[in-house]
């Protein structure tokens, strides 16, 4: 086991430290799904087999970690996981509402188009020399002096800089991405929930598994545009227009981001030699899992 457990571990103190949660008998050999961590000492084929003792299928598993999702009928799986000294312990993933983010994603295209609108409509007064129509909305960029007075005249960043965009992944085809995506090097390390994220056939794909370049909640594809979107005299620009960007999608379309995919996008952004990665988001243990 890599040295990366012992810095895993302090993250998922709350795994290993809770005793599971009792399960009535109407519960009983009903399937659910587990966080397991491996314990530091072990190895992986050690780990596995206490899984398969302790009545639970490995559905997902980043073994240079030492982590799994592992689904289980045995309600008394965390306990007999907890007690196995191969494993460091268990916890429950438990699945506690359901987003609509369909809602949410139309009042954004809404106010975008207004916002375009504006930009092509006539605020050229506060529009700089050189800078993207949209710019004069960025009072971020502006706050940051990425300009094309400021940092753009010194430095746009390189091509040759992976920027590893972890959320809920970058629209690829995006006319003010498209031109900074790396569609070989992304990955989408996420499977559409049905109960959290709505009805796979409600998809514009109508899939629960999406390609590593399509981002059905946006938020991913705001992140990336804000990080690297390129000076082409549309849209916007990003603060390092010049990099490269490579989607390490970990999110949901609903929004929700869980333990197993965050930890796999961070491995293999290590892994694959991705120079920087952002990461907007937080998982909250104490809510999914304790």
């Amino acid at each position: 086991m890599k040295k990366s457990v012992a810095a895993l571990a302090a993250l998922f103190v709350v795994v290993t430290l809770l005793p599971a949660q009792g399960v009535t008998a109407q519960e009983e050999g009903k399937q659910q799904r587990y966080v397991v961590l491996y314990a530091r000492s072990t190895t992986v084929e050690s780990a596995r087999a206490a899984i398969k003792r302790a009545g639970g299928t490995i559905v997902k598993e980043n073994a240079a970690i030492g982590v799994a999702t592992v689904k289980a009928r045995n309600p008394s799986f965390a306990a007999s996981a907890a007690g196995d000294s191969a494993l460091a312990g268990a916890a429950q993933d438990r699945t506690i509402g359901r987003a609509q983010p369909r809602l949410r994603l139309k009042s954004d295209i809404e106010r975008l188009d207004a916002g375009l609108a504006e930009g092509s409509a006539g605020s050229s007064a506060g529009r700089q020399a050189g800078s993207d129509p949209l710019s004069h909305f960025q009072w971020d960029m502006r706050m940051l002096d990425a300009t094309p007075q400021g940092s753009y005249s010194k430095q746009q960043g390189e091509p040759g800089v992976t920027v590893g965009i972890i959320d809920t992944g970058i629209e690829g085809s995006h006319p003010d991405i498209a031109a900074n995506f790396n569609k070989r090097l992304s990955r989408n390390f996420t499977h559409d929930i049905p109960l959290v994220d709505g009805p796979c056939a409600e998809d514009p794909d109508g899939s629960c598994q999406d390609p590593n370049d399509v981002d059905e909640a946006g938020h991913g594809t705001h992140v990336a545009g804000t990080v690297a979107s390129p000076i082409n005299n549309r849209g916007i620009a990003g603060v390092a227009p010049k990099v490269t960007l490579v989607n390490l999608r970990a999110g949901q379309d609903s929004g929700y981001f869980f333990l197993q995919p965050s930890v796999d996008a961070l491995t293999y952004a290590g892994d694959h030699g991705i120079d920087v990665v952002n990461m907007s988001y937080f998982i909250d243990p104490w809510l999914f899992n304790c």
